[in-house]
C-alpha cells in the first residue's frame, strides 16, 4: 500500500514516515552544571564529514539532556552493538526528571579524554564531541559537533531501530 501527501500536521501520517525509516541507535551522556550525568537514547545521529570528523545529534528542548549540552558545548556519542536494546530501551523509555536511569541496569561507562560526559562501554562506535554550532529545526534542535577522540569496535555490529523496533544487521543485499 503506497500512501502519499503533505499531512504533516496528522500525527499518524508523520508517524507513517518515520516508520520508514531505519536507523542506528545512539546514547548520548551529558553532564550538568553540578556534575550530574545523563544518558538518553538518540535516534537520530550520524557522521556527517569524515575530515573533519563531525557528527550531528537532534535533541529536543524539552529534554533534559538539551540544557546540559547548550550550557557545557559537549557530549559523548556512543553508537550502540547489537548486545545494547536494554540500554537503549531504559535510555530512551524514562527521564531523568523522575528516574535514576543508570540504577535501572549496569551502564557499563568509561570516563572520556577530552570531555565530562562518560562514555558506553561495549559500544559500536564512541565518539567525544564538541558542539560547533547548533540549529533550531521545527520541534528539535541540531547540534554539529567536532570529533575529539574516537573508539571504535570493528567486531560488533550496530543496533538498528525500524518501525519502533530493534534489530540486527541482516545479510548483505547484492547491488546487482
Amino acid at each position: 500500500m503506497t500512501i502519499e501527501g503533505n499531512e504533516f500536521t496528522d500525527r499518524e501520517f508523520r508517524r507513517g514516515v518515520w516508520r520508514q525509516t531505519a536507523t542506528t541507535v545512539a546514547l548520548i551522556t551529558a553532564v550538568n552544571e553540578d556534575g550530574q550525568a545523563n544518558v538518553m537514547a538518540c535516534e537520530w545521529a550520524m557522521m556527517v564529514s569524515h575530515s573533519p570528523m563531525h557528527f550531528v545529534v537532534s535533541v529536543g528542548p524539552h529534554h533534559v539532556t538539551f540544557p546540559m549540552i547548550e550550557q557545557s558545548g559537549e557530549f559523548g556519542l556512543s553508537f550502540c552493538s547489537d548486545q545494547q536494546a536494554n540500554l537503549s530501551h531504559i535510555s530512551g523509555s524514562f527521564s531523568m526528571r523522575d528516574t535514576d536511569k543508570w540504577s535501572l541496569a549496569a551502564f557499563p561507562t568509561y570516563p572520556g579524554k577530552f570531555i565530562r560526559p562518560p562514555l558506553i562501554e561495549g559500544s559500536l562506535l564512541n565518539v567525544e564531541c564538541k558542539v560547533i554550532s547548533t540549529q533550531p529545526l521545527g520541534d528539535h534542535t541540531v547540534f554539529t559537533a567536532e570529533a575529539l577522540w574516537v573508539k571504535y569496535d570493528a567486531d560488533t555490529s550496530p543496533l538498528i531501530y525500524h518501525a519502533g523496533k530493534y534489530f540486527h544487521l541482516g545479510e548483505q543485499v547484492p547491488k546487482e
